[in-house]
């Protein structure tokens, strides 16, 4: 402890004696160096720690955001993702922002940065407001301030869906992130499923997109938190099947069906080539199909899944899960949406799995079973 409390003193002797060179209008040497030595900081718990008591500091680094050389805008920027890392911190540092007079425009720089198809800034901006969205505390007044411009979300949906978007080489994949963090509240839901946007329309695509799994976790993300809301699960399992498919392409293998089989899949998931691969990361697997449990919830959807081939998807899908994937949860997750969708109605006897209500006592033997049967399993 007493190490700790000289080495908390140690960085507030040190942060008082730099902060003096952090303006934007002293040397670009002297604010660089001083700035690089806050970075620094900031990647330890007890730098970070003591940077947030000091608001002069963290006010200095909002001040060279904009700094005409690129650099020190930069550092500036890293040190802000460092800083937001955490949930609290992320909560201190919007709260420190709004303090000031006048208030530091924290999110609207943010969005500014990732919209600018100039931006030498917008990915470590993009991550930024990342971990500021991550926050349930924080993500329903950001989607306010989201809103109070009508342009804002067609232009980061632009910017995320088109991939040569920005100019700079910056591939701005944690657009997906944030997308997924805003839909934690109900506002962001009703954002993502409103017509005016095209938003899942426009996102679906990158369900698969193989080259980064940021940019596809977000959006499956996306999905899942959509699923969990049974207001939405018309627009899910909708005629056209686009959402359905985007579910179900990555947990598709090259197996061939029947054609009985086949006539029950969405087009697109009919007759895949040999090539086809099925997602490599297992907590995306177990997301997938965590949705397509949540989509189980009515009677009404379990048919519609049901007539979809979804059964015989994850049948296959166990299979190589077994054989190849071998991930304990993912394997309980599809028996949980099997073990549903294989049963009569009549042997389920209830139009909606949310309106039970299970003792604790029940639900905590549920648990257990779970945990034995992953002991066990493979």
């Amino acid at each position: 402890m007493a190490n700790q409390d000289a080495e908390a003193v140690s960085y507030a002797d040190t942060l008082k004696d730099i902060v003096k060179f952090m303006n934007p209008l002293e040397r670009a040497d002297l604010v660089s160096i001083s700035l690089t030595h806050v970075l620094s900081l900031s990647g330890s718990v007890e730098g970070k720690k003591a940077i947030l008591q000091h608001d002069e500091v963290l006010v200095a680094v909002f001040n060279l955001h904009d700094h005409k050389f690129n650099e020190i805008a930069k550092y500036a920027a890293l040190t802000l993702i460092n800083l937001t890392a955490e949930e609290d911190d992320a909560i201190n540092v919007l709260e420190t922002s709004k303090s000031l007079s006048p208030a530091f425009p924290l999110i609207s720089i943010a969005i500014k940065q990732i919209v600018d198809e100039n931006s030498k800034l917008a990915d470590p901006w993009t991550m930024v407001l990342s971990n500021l969205t991550r926050s349930e505390k924080l993500v329903e007044d950001i989607i306010v301030e989201l809103e109070n411009d009508s342009t804002t979300m067609p232009a980061l949906l632009k910017a995320f869906t088109k991939l040569d978007y920005n100019k700079q080489n910056m591939k701005l994949h944690y657009l997906a992130a944030i997308f997924c963090n805003l839909t934690q509240s109900a506002r962001g839901r009703e954002i993502a499923c409103e017509a005016k946007y095209d938003f899942l329309e426009k996102i679906l695509p990158f369900a698969s997109y193989e080259d980064n799994i940021v940019r596809r976790g977000g959006t499956i993300g996306i999905l899942k938190n959509i699923c969990f809301d049974p207001v939405y699960h018309n627009i899910i399992l909708n005629e056209k099947d686009d959402i359905l498919h985007a579910i179900l392409y990555p947990l598709c293998g090259p197996e061939e069906f029947s054609d009985e089989e086949n006539e029950k899949l969405p087009l697109e998931l009919q007759y895949l080539p040999e090539t086809k691969t099925r997602e490599e990361d297992p907590d995306l697997r177990k997301m997938l199909l965590e949705s397509l449990l949540q989509l189980c919830a009515t009677k009404r959807y379990r048919e519609v899944l049901r007539s979809k081939g979804v059964y015989e998807i994850l049948r296959e899908y166990h299979k190589w899960e077994a054989k190849f994937g071998q991930d304990k949860e993912c394997l309980l997750a599809c028996e949980n949406v099997v073990d549903i969708l294989i049963k009569k109605e009549e042997e389920i006897g209830l139009d909606n799995y949310r309106e039970v209500e299970v003792p604790a006592d029940v639900a905590d033997k549920f648990v257990k079973e779970d945990m034995e049967y992953m002991e066990n399993i493979l």
